[in-house]
């Protein structure tokens, strides 16, 4: 049967949650998914409980057993061997909506474009949703050029856990993700966006995004941990952007200065304001030469950067000191930061 949907699963020692991820998708029109479990060199029971689903379903489910190289290996691995009309990637400690999943593969069946945006929840361990992420669009067959959603979406709104990707936007980019280091995923919304000129709405919830797992990159001591790792991926969306922006629409360009924008001040907010110690001020105020020496305006839109609730331009007074003399103010502004929140 003809695959309509390739799920690719990135997974290491994920033996807690895979089996709920998997449990998900298992519905009437399976036959029409093509289940990628990628085996990131797991040390725990990851692989058994893959290959237990694969013999269950061998004509959907899929598990590739590969040495361990991060998150962007098993993507990379995926696209590789994906044969669905669609792309969507579930991260193996989350899950699809079921009971939409049925009607999401006919959708995909029916509307022939470069990306599906469908709804998605935020949940806990419990299962309980904490967030609801709606688009607020009519559930047809409509199909909107891309330049026009910019100007109805907020571009933050657009997220991995909304997208589904048609297979040919890969096929016309040599995209390649990130290996070996964490945090890759910001990748997955960078370049083969600039391939999308068609987009249709799914307007029901596909993706539970689960937040709160001990360990997870989102949580913020373990972003503290791995900044050098996510400097190194905003690094690189900045050469990808300098080799591509003159080679693409006007439109494009703006959607990736914008996803510039958005994640570059994360970047400063851990070294300066989170850690407030000198581990990462060397690493950064390299990483603050290079966009002032090549990217000008996103440096100087950085000029501007505040902490929530606190009126103070701290990269500014960074940049006006020698940045190993301010850390005493900077730690005071840490602790303002942490009372105002609780």
């Amino acid at each position: 049967m003809k695959k309509i949907l390739s799920i690719i699963i990135p997974s290491y020692n994920m033996e807690k949650y895979l089996p709920q991820c998997i449990d998900s998708l298992l519905v009437e029109k399976i036959d029409s998914l093509d289940i990628l479990i990628i085996n990131d060199g797991s040390k725990d029971r990851t692989l058994e409980i893959g290959r237990r689903y694969e013999t269950k379903y061998p004509q959907s489910i899929r598990v590739i057993d590969k040495s361990n190289g991060n998150y962007g290996s098993c993507i990379n691995r995926g696209l590789k061997e994906a044969v669905g009309k669609y792309i969507k990637v579930l991260d193996a400690d989350d899950s699809f909506e079921k009971s939409n999943l049925d009607e999401f593969i006919d959708y995909l069946s029916k509307v022939d474009v470069d990306l599906v945006v469908s709804d998605y929840d935020i949940v806990n361990e419990s299962g309980i949703t904490t967030k609801k992420n709606r688009f607020s669009l009519k559930n047809d067959l409509t199909i909107f050029l891309f330049k026009d959603v910019l100007l109805r979406i907020s571009i933050p709104e657009f997220q991995m856990h909304s997208v589904t990707y048609n297979r040919n936007v890969f096929r016309n980019i040599a995209y390649v993700q990130t290996e070996g280091v964490s945090y890759t995923d910001m990748e997955w919304m960078f370049l083969p966006m600039t391939k999308v000129e068609t987009v249709s709405f799914y307007g029901k919830v596909i993706y539970k995004y689960l937040i709160g797992r001990e360990g997870q990159t989102v949580n913020t001591s373990v972003s503290q941990k791995a900044v050098g790792q996510t400097m190194f991926v905003v690094k690189h969306l900045l050469q990808i952007y300098s080799e591509h922006k003159d080679k693409i629409s006007l439109y494009h360009k703006e959607y990736l200065e914008y996803r510039l924008r958005e994640k570059t001040p994360s970047l400063y907010r851990i070294c300066l304001i989170k850690i407030g110690d000198t581990v990462q001020y060397a690493n950064l105020k390299e990483f603050d030469g290079i966009l002032a020496n090549q990217f000008p305006e996103l440096y100087q839109l950085m000029e501007n950067e505040t902490v929530k609730a606190i009126p103070f331009h701290y990269i500014r007074y960074w940049r006006q000191k020698d940045y190993s003399d301010n850390i005493f103010l900077l730690r005071v502004i840490h602790k303002l930061v942490k009372l105002l929140k609780s």
